[in-house]
């Protein structure tokens, strides 16, 4: 009889009989070779095994102060961990010798799997300890191909955009990632396709260095400005960096100026009624009283989550408690009797169902509004509305709209999308690639498939620091479901796809109660929720 979920989960080893894992990619501080890092940094390393049920059992790390001396174990000089049991693989704990300013160290891993058997020696890698930080050309470590032309262009043309922003920051243009709100709407866009982890880190840090004597983040690193939206940033930011990087500690090390933030926030709006401050963004229809409104209240529910891994429970129900007083301060200001927004823009529906400013029940007059002028009109957005646009359709049930939205824009429209975040959308939701958990431990996968054939199929790949996650799924002739799945070793992942009642599945020709490396967890009228661990599956849904 096959684990129940939990033991799925704690308990599994390899389904069949496990061969050796292989290590690569080795990081230091999420960084390939890096120079400047800190002098107690983390380590990090990726598996790879074509079998199912992969997992590291234990680990030994070698370090040496040359090359040479890392060929022996008895000649490493820096740190021999010896043998080590866990499974844990990412951002592992320096405990070797002190590093000195200027040391360059060579490094190496080797791991044993769920049997004892030991992997070969990774290749070596290195970095340099303290000084001056040097930042790389982000590589492309994702793929993403449709059915649709239109699709397609466009998130190449997104990109594009994104790769020549990175590409600047990393030659030292300290403002060339953007404006604060740029960066929010670009953050996980960049995080998804390049290695950006360290440039994205790199602009929090400088944004902290630029805090405001008023306890403000400026608009962008450098700047003596400060408004709503980009000075925001300075917080918002740092979610996407946690949820896909999985570092904690940068939260924690953070805390005290989130606080700082949103303390001068409070201040300047004691009864959180939404105020005109600083430079003001481009309102596409929306008051910047509003806009500052919803901005705040984003920036209120993102603290709040922010406050688990920062370890400061106490100041989650405080942010709770701002975000009802938010909410309330909506409603009274922007709704009207009826439950409509005073605001018409699309912008302004898009805001107020996003940021975490109306309750569940006051959402359904602004959706159905919203959807009435999207038919009618088309898309009538900025870039800020242009960035919430597709994830609200999404998660209001409204996916087929948003697909048929994204592939009938024009050339104007479709460089405004390219340009806020919508590559993201379609990697987290068109092909269903998410984390689960931070730092993607545990991942998710909910291809959200539109019923209408507007797009037939999706190939799609993303390299987490666990180790590549692939989702490949196309409605056959004959209109069953095939979707292919790869899950990275030493990870599990909730499998969530659409299967209507009276629709079997399989996986590899055998039921999915027989499969092995699969859980079934729940199944209703019109979906199908699986565990599966590591390895590689073949769904058919007919």
């Amino acid at each position: 009889m096959k684990h129940g979920i939990l033991s799925a989960f704690l308990f599994s080893t390899a389904i069949a009989t496990a061969a050796p894992l292989q290590v690569n990619d080795l990081r230091v501080e999420l960084q390939s070779n890096p120079v400047g890092i800190e002098k107690l940094p983390s380590l990090s390393w990726k598996l790879v095994s074509d079998e199912r049920g992969a997992r590291q059992s234990a680990y030994q790390i070698l370090a040496a102060t040359t090359a040479e001396k890392l060929i022996k174990e008895a000649s490493s000089d820096v740190w021999n961990s010896g043998k080590k049991k866990g499974t844990r693989t990412h951002l592992v704990p320096w405990v070797g010798k002190g590093l000195a300013e200027g040391q360059k160290v060579f490094w190496k891993v080797k791991v044993w799997n769920s049997k004892g058997e030991e992997s070969a020696w990774s290749h070596p890698a290195h970095f340099i300890a303290g000084g001056k930080k040097v930042f790389t050309r982000p590589k492309r470590i994702s793929g993403f191909e449709s059915s649709s032309n239109e699709l397609n262009t466009l998130f190449e043309e997104s990109l594009t955009r994104l790769e020549k922003r990175l590409t600047q920051f990393s030659e030292g243009g300290s403002r060339d990632l953007g404006t604060g709100a740029e960066v929010q709407r670009s953050a996980r866009a960049m995080l998804y396709h390049f290695d950006a982890l360290p440039h994205l880190t790199e602009w929090i840090r400088l944004m902290d260095e630029s805090l405001t004597k008023e306890n403000f983040f400026p608009i962008q690193p450098g700047s003596k400005e400060v408004g709503s939206i980009s000075s925001d940033a300075g917080i918002i930011v740092n979610h996407p960096l946690w949820w896909m990087g999985g570092d904690s500690k940068l939260v924690a090390n953070r805390w005290e100026n989130f606080e700082k933030h949103m303390m001068a926030r409070e201040a300047l709006d004691k009864k959180f009624k939404g105020t005109k401050w600083g430079t003001i963004p481009r309102n596409e229809g929306v008051p910047a009283e509003y806009l500052d409104l919803c901005s705040l209240g984003f920036a209120t529910r993102l603290t709040r989550e922010l406050a688990r891994p920062a370890q400061q429970p106490l100041n989650a129900l405080r942010f709770e408690d701002y975000a009802a007083r938010i909410r309330v301060s909506f409603g009274n200001q922007y709704l009207q009797d009826d439950g409509s927004l005073k605001v018409k823009s699309q912008t302004a529906h898009l805001l107020a169902l996003r940021c975490g400013v109306l309750t569940p029940e006051q959402q359904k007059p602004v959706i159905t509004s919203l959807i009435t002028s999207l038919k009618k009109e088309g898309p009538k957005v900025g870039p800020i509305g242009a960035y919430f646009l597709p994830p609200v359709l999404t998660l209001t049930k409204n996916q087929d709209l948003a697909v048929k939205t994204l592939i009938a824009l024009d050339e104007e429209q479709r460089k405004t999308f390219a340009g806020n975040g919508v590559s993201e959308w379609m990697m987290s939701y068109l092909a269903g690639i998410d984390a689960a958990s931070h730092g993607f431990g545990q991942a998710l996968i909910v291809p959200r498939i539109p019923s209408d054939g507007s797009v037939n199929w999706v190939k799609a790949f993303h390299v987490t620091p666990r180790g590549k996650l692939a989702v490949e799924w196309k409605i056959q002739a004959d209109q069953s479901l095939k979707i292919d799945v790869t899950i990275p070793p030493g990870v599990f992942a909730r499998i969530i796809l659409p299967a209507k009642a009276g629709q079997d599945i399989t996986e590899g020709g055998h039921s999915v109660k027989e499969a092995p490396g699969v859980e079934l967890a729940a199944k209703t009228g019109s979906m199908i929720s699986m565990i599966g661990q590591p390895g590689t599956y073949s769904f058919l849904i007919k």
